[in-house]
């Protein structure tokens, strides 16, 4: 079941990702020749226009085959204006970008459904669960309530709630709460928490779910987070003030089964900060990545005319193998960290 989790989740990624490149594609008039998700022989595929859409073997990846990138040979004649490779450079650079950039929007998407089903902890003094057989429960503290008081403290937020707890001394203190219209106190008896060292009650805050246009908002908003700190983290890699580490397919499928524990809403969301760094890492300048191609249509921006084909894909090809190379590596690694080698 988790490496099912994790075969849909990346495949919904990958989806998304060539889904950029094929709508970018056509929005400037080339052919596409080929929507494929996965790898290897095909195991379906269906022809709709001049497009075949097809699902592959091995669920690593996917592709989009467009009239013009590559050389093609004993093909029909295909008219310049659907060939990638008559196109003004910066038809090509929105193409070659759209990929990572889908990736962006369905994280942004992604949180705005969160947003939307989950919701998010409310800051008012509202419970939202109690956990049973923890000192609230046992003191009769219900979903619904709202704190006013506790031990004679106006509680106005959320955190007003949190330190008034972990800053009493008493063995028992006094909870003002707000059940509908009625005012009532509660006496609880705080518990200390092994692993915080705080005194807490057992409670949590109630959710609050937002409209489309809101969690749409938030869901933007929490994107553009999410991507500056992966930034952040590896700026602080590649300077070596902390250690570079990464993982797998292997390790993948492993974070997603221990996700899967905490929660469909914790799933999403590390979905969600997948494809923000999938879509960051297309973007690098790697050889063989989407980034290497800006570069090079860049340059051909630059000098008025492209560089040799030939040469251009012999720099993808070198930087394709050497990016097999390392997902090796990172998968032998994950096999360590699994105590498998």
């Amino acid at each position: 079941m988790v490496i099912l989790m994790a075969i849909v989740i990346i495949g919904v990624l990958v989806f998304f990702h060539e889904l950029g490149h094929f709508l970018t594609a056509k929005a400037s008039g080339m052919l596409v020749h080929e929507f494929a998700l996965g790898m290897g022989p095909v195991l379906l595929s269906i022809t709709r226009g001049d497009t075949k859409y097809s699902l592959r073997m091995l669920p690593i990846g996917g592709f989009l085959r467009v009239a013009g990138e590559e050389q093609e040979q004993g093909k029909v004649s295909i008219p310049d204006e659907q060939r990638y490779d008559k196109k003004a450079v910066w038809q090509r650079m929105i193409f070659v970008a759209g990929g990572s950039m889908m990736n962006f929007v369905l994280a942004a998407l992604i949180f705005a459904v969160i947003f939307m089903a989950f919701g998010v902890p409310s800051s008012e003094p509202l419970i939202g669960s109690v956990t049973p057989s923890w000192p609230a429960a046992d003191a009769g503290l219900a979903m619904g309530d709202r704190v006013v008081r506790i031990a004679g403290r106006d509680i106005a937020n959320w955190s007003d709630l949190q330190k008034a707890i972990a800053g009493t001394t008493a063995e028992t203190i006094a909870v003002e709460i707000l059940r509908g219209e009625k005012e009532m106190t509660l006496s609880i008896a705080p518990r200390v928490d092994e692993a915080s060292g705080r005194r807490l009650i057992g409670v949590s805050p109630a959710n609050v779910r937002h409209g489309p246009l809101k969690a749409l908002y938030l869901g933007t908003r929490d994107m553009l987070w999410f991507t500056a700190e992966i930034i952040g983290v590896v700026g602080r890699m590649l300077t070596g003030r902390m250690p570079a580490e990464g993982a797998g397919p292997i390790g993948m499928v492993v974070m997603v089964g221990e996700v899967a524990r905490t929660g469909l809403a914790n799933l999403l969301s590390f979905a969600a900060i997948i494809s923000i760094q999938l879509g960051m890492f297309n973007l690098l300048p790697i050889p063989a990545l989407d980034g290497s191609k800006l570069i090079f249509l860049a340059i051909e921006g630059l000098r008025g005319k492209p560089i040799n084909p030939d040469k251009e894909n012999m720099i993808h090809f070198i930087g394709f193998v050497m990016l097999m190379v390392l997902i090796v590596l990172i998968t032998y690694q994950d096999l360590q960290r699994l105590n498998i080698f």
